[in-house]
């Protein structure tokens, strides 16, 4: 299960998303007005109050397991893994501009290959 030691608006928005529930119904269920959720959305570094902390510990704790996946993958975690290593995003970056090198290359190659604007 995926453990948040600081919950912040991102993880909140998150678990909303997670649990399939809108703005309204999510801030019902925690005592805050649906304009706080939205907040927290646009400022997603924001850190809830102690309370809500533990208000969002349990609902994602009385969430159904699918939810976990939901949330893990909304907040782009794997289950298994744990957050994605940064080596390979770097490698996944470089391999990135490397492609987009080579196809800058061909299209002035063969300006027929260009994509038409």
């Amino acid at each position: 299960m995926t453990v948040i030691e600081e919950w912040t608006g991102r993880h909140a928005h998150a678990l909303r998303t997670a649990l399939r529930l809108t703005n309204e119904a999510f801030a019902e269920q925690l005592g805050i007005s649906p304009r706080t959720l939205t907040k927290w959305r646009e400022r997603p570094e924001l850190v809830p109050s102690p309370f809500l902390q533990e208000a969002l510990d349990t609902y994602l704790k009385k969430a159904p397991p699918e939810a976990h996946l939901r949330f893990a993958a909304n907040l782009g975690l794997d289950q298994d893994r744990g957050p994605i290593d940064k080596t390979v995003l770097t490698q996944l970056n470089t391999a990135l501009g490397d492609l987009t090198r080579v196809l800058a290359r061909l299209q002035a190659e063969d300006p027929e290959r260009s994509p038409s604007p």
